[in-house]
């Protein structure tokens, strides 16, 4: 029951800053398939502009996404689909890339 036109989802991914060449259409394959509370999330995001938040998931909330991993609105709808599906394991990749951000950015 996808009602997100694939066109206008990605002129707004444009326009939001991703690029064509780098994994546009698997992106937005992976925005239309989400299911549930993402896919709701989508939506209102789509239609309202609504900004997507959410509270902590095994230590993960879109806070800690956007400013410290510094995800865009789509990326935070994703991962948080990705921690609906299965908390652990999903946290735990999101904690490392916030940690090899960290070591990465880390001023010495």
């Amino acid at each position: 029951m996808n009602t997100i036109d694939r066109q206008e989802l990605k002129n707004r991914l444009v326009q939001e800053g991703y690029v064509e060449n780098y994994g546009l259409d698997q992106t937005i394959n992976r925005l239309l398939n989400l299911d549930g509370k993402a896919a709701e999330m989508l939506k209102a995001w789509m239609d309202k502009g609504i900004i997507p938040e959410f509270d902590e998931i095994e230590g993960i909330d879109s806070k800690v996404l956007r400013e410290q991993l510094k995800m865009k609105e789509p990326a935070i709808i994703l991962s948080y689909g990705m921690l609906l599906i299965d908390s652990k394991v999903n946290s735990l990749r999101l904690k490392n890339l916030l940690k090899q951000r960290i070591i990465f950015n880390r001023k010495d």
